[in-house]
C-alpha cells in the first residue's frame, strides 16, 4: 500500500501532535462526522484505484493476445509446407 511508506516515518509523538491539531481544527463535536467523511473518500479512492488497475490489466492482456496472434500470423507466413514446391522469384537483374 502506498500509504505504508508515508506512515512508516511518523512516530508516536508525531501522531499525538497530529491528532491534537485535527481536534483543534475540526472540533470534538464534528470529529466523528469528519472521520466518516474521510473514510468514505478513502473508500471511493480505493475503489477507483482498483478499477483503474483492473482496466490496465485488461489492456495488457489484450495487447499480449494481439501480439501473440500477430506472431503466429508472421510465423505462418514464413512456414513452407514440405509437399508444396517453393516458387523462386527473380531479382531485378534476373529475367522472369
Amino acid at each position: 500500500m502506498a500509504f505504508a511508506f508515508i506512515f512508516s516515518d511518523v512516530g508516536v509523538g508525531e501522531w499525538f501532535v497530529l491528532l491534537a491539531v485535527v481536534l483543534v481544527v475540526v472540533g470534538p463535536n464534528r470529529l466523528p462526522a469528519a472521520a466518516r467523511s474521510l473514510g468514505r473518500w478513502y473508500s471511493r479512492l480505493s475503489r477507483m484505484a482498483e478499477s483503474f488497475r483492473r482496466q490496465l490489466m485488461e489492456i495488457e492482456n489484450d495487447v499480449g493476445e494481439a501480439t501473440d496472434a500477430a506472431g503466429r500470423e508472421i510465423e505462418g507466413a514464413f512456414t513452407v509446407e514440405p509437399d508444396k514446391p517453393v516458387e523462386e522469384k527473380g531479382g531485378p537483374d534476373q529475367k522472369s
